[in-house]
């Protein structure tokens, strides 16, 4: 029997201690107001900073949520619905999102160095299909696991 209460103790110890983790596609601060779909809904491209293709399609938005499928070679692909702020920024794995204007948007993704645990920012550049306008990328480096711009 005392094998039982001392698993009973141990469970109720580590349930006292839960915390729930905290909602990290929602970046902290953010305030929400229906957004405008025409401005956000398509299909939006570009190339990353080693020339590989980049795409991110928006749809279903219903007041400030939207579905979005979000692809790249290197992270490959990402679902999920997400919850657009009104600085015009959502997040979705290890990318942020933000449209910069009409028909622009910068995504910023956070890479980890498996090897040396160095974080560095990539920050692409994807455009509304059909608008015309062209893409282009580049990236940020760091040392020592800070983030350099």
């Amino acid at each position: 029997m005392a094998s039982t209460s001392s698993t009973i103790n141990i469970f109720s110890i580590l349930q006292s201690a839960y915390t729930a983790p905290t909602q990290a596609s929602i970046p902290p601060g953010s305030k929400f107001a229906n957004v405008d779909p025409t401005q956000w809904q398509g299909t939006w491209s570009g190339t990353d900073s080693n020339g590989k293709a980049v795409t991110l399609t928006i749809s279903n938005i219903n007041g400030y949520r939207a579905n979005v499928r979000f692809q790249t070679a290197d992270s490959g692909l990402q679902t999920g619905r997400v919850y657009i702020n009104t600085n015009g920024v959502f997040r979705i794995g290890d990318s942020q999102m933000q449209l910069s204007s009409a028909g622009k948007m910068t995504i910023n993704t956070v890479i980890i160095d498996p090897t040396t645990g160095n974080q560095s920012m990539e920050t692409d550049y994807v455009t509304l299909q059909g608008n015309g306008s062209s893409s282009t990328s580049s990236s940020s480096a760091t040392s020592n696991g800070s983030i350099t711009a």
